[in-house]
């Protein structure tokens, strides 16, 4: 489906009433194709829904991970996997340690040997307009559409 802004903050508004601690949503795209932006927008409907003020949401490419506290019980650790180069790096990173701790936000999720059970993935794809993406979803374990 096709998805303007707008329709991508509805579309991250609906996706973060059905995930919870221990979910993983894996984020595939080309560079620029709106992964950060989806993020930004999933995140900050979580502090919203808890009366939060957003935090700034950045690309982690450097640090590879950020974590972002909702309240004492949520914790959303953000990935960007794009500069791991190997499956072994992986193991360092506390990806698999945290997972059923955490709502994990992962871009670039290529390398991940072992998805896990409980996952949205989500394709954004440039299209021949500007503000538009074109989006593919799949549910997987307990999450259902």
């Amino acid at each position: 489906m096709e998805c303007t802004l707008k329709e991508l903050e509805a579309l991250s508004y609906r996706i973060s009433k059905k995930i919870k601690k221990g979910h993983s949503i894996y984020l595939h795209g080309n560079l620029g194709s709106g992964k950060t932006a989806f993020t930004k927008l999933l995140i900050g409907n979580f502090f919203k829904s808890h009366n939060k003020k957003q935090p700034l949401v950045t690309s982690p490419t450097f640090n590879i991970v950020q974590y972002y506290s909702v309240n004492s019980k949520l914790m959303i650790a953000h990935y960007d996997l794009y500069r791991i180069k190997n499956k072994k790096d992986l193991d360092h990173i506390g990806l698999y340690e945290l997972e059923s701790q955490v709502i994990s936000i992962i871009e670039w999720p290529e390398l991940i040997k072992k998805n896990n059970k409980n996952r949205i993935e989500i394709k954004l794809e440039h299209t021949n307009f500007k503000n538009k993406r074109d989006v593919k979803i799949k549910y997987f374990g307990k999450i259902k559409k």
